[in-house]
C-alpha cells in the first residue's frame, strides 16, 4: 500500500513537472507575438480615436509627457500628434477590465473614443461601446459636468458601463490638463 501511494505521488509529481515546463515554454514562445498584437490593437484604437490621423507613424510617444500623464489614475499611455493627444485609459467596467483610447484635440475637446479592450456583456454593456454611442462625449471638455444621467445619457440597463466610460473620459481630460 505504501509503495503504491509513493508510485502515485511520483507519477503526479512528474506529470506536474512536465505540465509546468510545457506552460513555461509556451509562454516564452508566444510572449513576443502577444505583445506585438497588443501594440497593434492599441495603435488601431489610437488611430480611431484621433480623426485625421491615417497612420500610426503620425502618433508619437514621449516618455516625459507619459510620466506626467500617468500621475492621473488609470492613464496608462499617451500618444501625441499634430492634431492632439490620445490617452489610453483603464478602468473596471461591469464585465471586467475596460480600456479606451480617448482622443483630445489641441483645443481640449474630446474628438473620438475607441475601445482597446473590453469584457462587457454583449448586447447590454457593449451597447455603450458602440461607435455611435461613444460620439456623445465628442466636444466635451474638462469644463463640462460630465455626469451620467444629466449631460450624458446612460444606456438603459448599462449604467455601470456608461459611468465607467464617463470616468475614463474625465481621466483623459484631466491628463490633458496635466500635459498641455
Amino acid at each position: 500500500m505504501k509503495t503504491q501511494v509513493m508510485k502515485f505521488g511520483l507519477t503526479l509529481m512528474v506529470v506536474g513537472l512536465v505540465a509546468a515546463v510545457g506552460l513555461g515554454l509556451t509562454y516564452t514562445v508566444t510572449k513576443k507575438k502577444i505583445e506585438a498584437y497588443d501594440r497593434q490593437v492599441e495603435a488601431k484604437a489610437a488611430l480611431a480615436a484621433m480623426p485625421g490621423i491615417n497612420s500610426s507613424s503620425d502618433l508619437k510617444e514621449d516618455p516625459a509627457l507619459e510620466k506626467k500623464a500617468r500621475k492621473v489614475e488609470g492613464v496608462e499611455k499617451i500618444f501625441i500628434s499634430d492634431k492632439g493627444y490620445v490617452f489610453k485609459v483603464n478602468t473596471k467596467g461591469y464585465g471586467g477590465p475596460l480600456a479606451l483610447a480617448v482622443g483630445v484635440g489641441l483645443d481640449g475637446k474630446v474628438v473620438g473614443i475607441a475601445v482597446v479592450t473590453s469584457r462587457e456583456t454583449v448586447g447590454l454593456g457593449s451597447l455603450v461601446l458602440e461607435e455611435d454611442n461613444l460620439k456623445k462625449w465628442n466636444g466635451k471638455t474638462g469644463r463640462d459636468k460630465l455626469q451620467v444621467g444629466q449631460d450624458i445619457q446612460a444606456v438603459t440597463g448599462a449604467t455601470i458601463t456608461s459611468k465607467a466610460v464617463n470616468g475614463e473620459v474625465k481621466k483623459a481630460l484631466e491628463a490633458y490638463q496635466v500635459v498641455k
